[in-house]
């Protein structure tokens, strides 16, 4: 396949990203796909209940990062690949319809950001024939956009995202399987704070997120949670509230999950599947708090929370 212009990979991206866009109606400018994800990516589409659309993650810790933040129960919207502007703008969630009547600062644009940090030349950019030649600015991508809300109101955060706190000093992914032996670049760390002082401007904080600092049974039980959040069920609101007390009642003694749901399913006439999503919809939704740092696992009790994961990660979600 010929490689795009970054002329006709810059109308694609203007083209997804005209304007803010919320919710369902977001599209991210690359797309989790094999025509679209960089070669060396691991790329992933999830399907959001929330958000009511596809995301598009192009690496695993990008993957396991979206995972988390999906689970966090103040999560409003997330933009994925979402373009940085080259020029003045707003605020990446001015107008959302939960920021209405904020006054929110605007974004400076990357070429100002570059111009203030002295290296306007490092600036991506590609020239055009068109109306007599000219040197036309190419935006940079951001990972994942967060926006949350607290007692204060809704606010964002901006995370940046690698496998390991060194990968923020190298240049481009690592081709999985191969040893990493790629020497720091300047230039690397220069991007990325580029990136955060863009963002500064609209007073949102940049967080150097690390797919290294999540553990893997924590990881592996939010995938599979999230692949049962959104099956629909024919339960009725108050049969939910007894099925989630009979749950709690249980969490900590040595019956098996499995048990517990056959013992609700025959007292309450519900088949055991709808019961079985209930109890890992309950657990997506912070409903049931369960051990997620040990394997989650139908033929095991259920455990009591030791650590909560939005406790642990707090620093990732706060203004």
């Amino acid at each position: 396949m010929a490689r795009m212009s970054q002329a006709k990979l810059l109308a694609r991206y203007l083209e997804r990203q005209p304007e803010a866009r919320w919710g369902s109606e977001y599209r991210p400018a690359i797309q989790a796909t094999p025509q679209e994800a960089p070669r060396i990516s691991r790329p992933t589409i999830l399907y959001s209940a929330l958000l009511g659309r596809e995301v598009h993650l192009l690496s695993t810790p990008e993957f396991n990062a979206a995972l988390l933040a999906l689970h966090h129960p103040n999560l409003v919207d997330l933009h994925e690949q979402k373009l940085l502007s080259c020029v003045p703008d707003a605020h990446p969630f001015f107008k959302h319809p939960r920021t209405a009547g904020l006054a929110l600062p605007a974004v400076q644009g990357t070429l100002n950001v570059a111009q203030r940090l002295g290296n306007l030349a490092k600036h991506p950019k590609f020239f055009t024939a068109d109306h007599g030649g000219a040197w036309i600015p190419f935006p940079y991508i951001g990972d994942l956009l967060l926006l949350l809300h607290d007692e204060d109101g809704p606010y964002a955060v901006n995370w940046t995202i690698k496998l390991t706190p060194e990968d923020f000093l190298r240049r481009g992914p690592q081709p999985f399987g191969q040893v990493r032996r790629r020497e720091p670049d300047p230039g690397a760390e220069w991007r990325h704070q580029l990136e955060e002082a863009y963002y500064a401007d609209a007073g949102i904080r940049t967080v150097r997120v690390t797919g290294s600092q999540l553990n893997p049974t924590l990881v592996a039980n939010l995938r599979d949670l999230f692949g049962w959040h959104r099956r629909a069920t024919n339960v009725s609101t108050e049969e939910k509230l007894d099925i989630l007390a009979a749950f709690k009642e249980r969490i900590g003694s040595d019956s098996a999950a499995l048990d517990v749901v056959r013992d609700i399913s025959h007292r309450m006439g519900i088949e055991e599947y709808q019961i079985k999503t209930l109890l890992y919809q309950f657990i997506w939704n912070r409903q049931l708090r369960v051990d997620l740092y040990r394997p989650l696992l139908v033929n095991r009790p259920l455990h009591n929370e030791v650590i909560d994961p939005m406790a642990t990660h707090a620093d990732w979600f706060r203004r």
